[in-house]
């Protein structure tokens, strides 16, 4: 394992009006060119959260450069926005589309073969799920943990208008190619979004059986499961 280097950068959004505070993960051993894997994290959390620092370390050692954020209302971008979320939900969700936008401008140089893969838990998972779904520059999608429709989301009530731009279940679509492109992994014994979500998905996607992965325990975090799942994750990058 190399020593991890780390830039922070930001990300014009909201024509330049927002910038989203970010870090770009590698070593000295990643290639001048590699893929690129762009880490969302779960709601509440910043990009300096132990899930995804801990993630976007562990890619960065495989040899990819890697990418995380804070969301509107989160971590330092909220020095910007605020600390309310819910105010940009759906801004949160559609964002993704800047941030491959800036990879692929940007770090162009370090960009192997336009190669970026989305990976994410919780509501980064549902980010993954609509708009990382329908941007096909995105040629991977690792969505962890998600939900299907936030109408089933009891924290907060969420309106009608705004459910349907939040839930994967108004985005995703049936596909051949959906197999080659996404996996999803869920626990049985998370608390926060039940396990029959990984089914809805599943099924909405006509996705087979390796593309799918459960644990029987690991809760909303994968505790015990962590390195397991994210050698899923590689290899599934690595697949053609």
């Amino acid at each position: 394992m190399g020593d991890i280097v780390i830039e922070d950068v930001e990300i014009p959004v909201d024509n330049g009006k927002i910038n989203l505070i970010g870090s770009i993960y590698y070593t000295k051993e990643t290639p001048v060119k590699a893929p690129w894997v762009i880490t969302l994290a779960g709601l509440g959390y910043s990009r300096n959260g132990k899930f995804v620092r801990s993630f976007s370390e562990k890619f960065a050692n495989a040899n990819y450069y890697v990418l995380s954020y804070d969301y509107r209302g989160h971590g330092d971008t909220a020095k910007q926005t605020g600390k309310n979320w819910y105010k940009f939900i759906t801004e949160m969700y559609s964002d993704i589309h800047d941030a491959i936008t800036w990879v692929l401008e940007t770090q162009k140089e370090r960009l192997l073969d336009e190669k970026i893969a989305l990976f994410g838990r919780s509501i980064g998972g549902a980010i993954i799920l609509t708009h990382g779904f329908i941007d096909k520059r995105a040629k991977k999608l690792i969505a962890l943990v998600t939900r299907y429709d936030y109408a089933s989301y009891t924290a907060l009530k969420f309106s009608d208008e705004k459910i349907k731009k939040v839930s994967p279940k108004y985005f995703l679509e049936k596909d051949p190619s959906n197999n080659d492109r996404i996996l999803i992994a869920h626990c049985k014994d998370d608390e926060r979004i039940p396990f029959h979500n990984l089914q809805l998905i599943k099924e909405k996607l006509d996705l087979s059986e390796k593309n799918v992965i459960a644990y029987e325990t690991g809760g909303h975090s994968f505790r015990g499961n962590r390195e397991n799942i994210f050698n899923e994750a590689i290899r599934f990058l690595e697949r053609d």
